[in-house]
């Protein structure tokens, strides 16, 4: 079922004080949770008030403004421009920083009210752990996406990424930390929630077992752990079924939760994903980009579900109340084929016939008569296989950091750049502007900071 938000009172009283970073936090705020989390209910309602902070909205924003996912829209007045030209200085608002820092910072309140907290019952003391492992997992979930946009490289484990904070920040100024310590903080907080979440527990709409091993998947691919990615991947294709063609666009009307992992509910007064691109019917500030739109078979069921008539982007239709409010979906069984097959191809001895084999079987479900693909070697398929990440997840948050990772260059086709007033068509894949800058908000009151460097 769909969270039920808690009271005003209680997410005032809970996250008095509250900041867009980690480290702008009250000291009066140190008391908060001995005063509103007192048993294990209450643990409950506030581990329910995290959910509703967690968002990849900021990243999903960024990803498509930054990429060759749009092109800009007659109707765009300068919203998201500075982004969508690469014109990005440290003060440049991305929200990224900011939303994940601030869901960290409330995790590890509500985890060090949990150790004061007895349970009366088995039965609460099972549920006190639950909580616990899903703030845990969550912890993983929001320093890994800072991660993959703060740190130059995904498999320099030297390289300067962001602080891992895992305690209650109150006077301190944590400093950031290298991409090596931020994964070892992931795993041991995955590894600590895959001990205390039951592998019954299967909600989609709360951090479960199962978006654990997602997000191991996710990991393992980016930092080129393939044999990893293919074990966790395996494990969630062997479980989930690929939704039909039929069954597609009902993903997105939220209609069904078929080969949906972990999402994010959202419900009215929450931010609606839709608008970003769309603020209501009659304007728009972006397009989908010639360049997307041309990669997609006439007949593929996703061009329908993601584009109307007018070539609108409506992969998050909403409703008819509010327009653009659908869940956020962070973890689906297709990436798990994507990433599979890309890490069959990767292997130093390529799966080629098991990438083939699921590179079919996802294509199959979203294209009517479908005729199979053959692979013939590895450096001719991972090409298709990137293309078709670039088709499904499409507007999920997901183009910037596979170019980053894959180190290729934003490549925009003359029709997405004719309307741009900067020369923005073109973005080397050794540019300083793939590691986001340090929020400057950040630089100012943390001395130990150290900005990325161009910035």
């Amino acid at each position: 079922m769909k969270y039920f938000k808690i009271s005003f009172l209680f997410a005032s009283l809970l996250l008095l004080g509250s900041c867009d970073n980690a480290i702008d936090v009250a000291p009066a705020d140190e008391i908060v949770e001995s005063n509103a989390i007192t048993n294990v209910k209450d643990v409950g309602d506030a581990v329910i008030g995290v959910y509703s902070t967690v968002s990849n909205t900021s990243d999903l924003y960024w990803d498509a403004l930054f990429t060759d996912e749009l092109t800009i829209a007659p109707q765009n007045n300068g919203q998201g421009i500075q982004v969508h030209t690469w014109s990005i200085t440290s003060g440049e608002g991305n929200g990224i920083y900011g939303s994940h820092s601030t869901t960290i910072n409330r995790i590890n309140r509500v985890l060090e009210a949990i150790e004061g907290i007895t349970a009366d019952t088995p039965e609460e003391e099972a549920l006190l752990q639950r909580y616990k492992g899903e703030l845990l997992g969550l912890r993983a979930y929001s320093h890994f996406q800072m991660a993959v946009y703060y740190t130059p490289s995904m498999t320099d484990l030297n390289a300067l990424s962001v602080p891992y904070v895992d305690y209650v920040v109150v006077l301190q100024t944590p400093n950031r930390n290298t991409l090596g310590e931020v994964l070892a903080g992931i795993n041991s907080d995955l590894d600590q929630a895959q001990s205390l979440i039951p592998d019954s527990f299967e909600e989609v709409y709360f951090f479960n077992a199962d978006a654990i091993t997602a997000l191991r998947s996710r990991i393992a691919l980016y930092t080129r752990d393939y044999a990893a990615a293919i074990n966790y991947s395996t494990q969630l294709i062997n479980k989930y079924s690929l939704p039909t063609i039929s069954e597609y666009p009902l993903v997105w009307t939220d209609d069904i939760v078929k080969g949906q992992i972990f999402k994010l509910a959202r419900v009215a007064g929450d931010g609606a994903v839709g608008q970003l691109f769309n603020p209501n019917p009659s304007l728009t500030y972006f397009n989908p980009s010639t360049k997307l739109l041309e990669a997609y078979q006439a007949d593929d069921v996703r061009k329908d579900v993601f584009f109307d008539a007018q070539n609108r982007i409506v992969k998050y239709p909403g409703t008819a109340a509010v327009i653009g409010l659908n869940d956020l979906k962070i973890f689906r069984i297709s990436e798990q084929y994507l990433i599979r097959m890309e890490a069959y191809l990767r292997q130093s001895s390529p799966n080629i016939a098991g990438a083939e084999a699921d590179y079919n079987t996802l294509r199959r479900n979203r294209i009517p008569n479908y005729v199979d693909a053959d692979f013939t070697t590895s450096a001719a398929a991972i090409p298709q296989v990137l293309e078709e990440r670039y088709r499904e997840l499409a507007y999920e948050g997901f183009r910037f950091i596979d170019l980053k990772r894959t180190a290729r260059p934003v490549d925009r086709n003359d029709a997405d750049c004719e309307d741009l007033a900067a020369d923005a068509c073109f973005l080397e894949a050794s540019s300083y502007l793939w590691a986001l800058p340090i929020p400057q908000s950040e630089i100012f009151v943390n001395d130990e900071m150290i900005q990325n460097p161009g910035y």
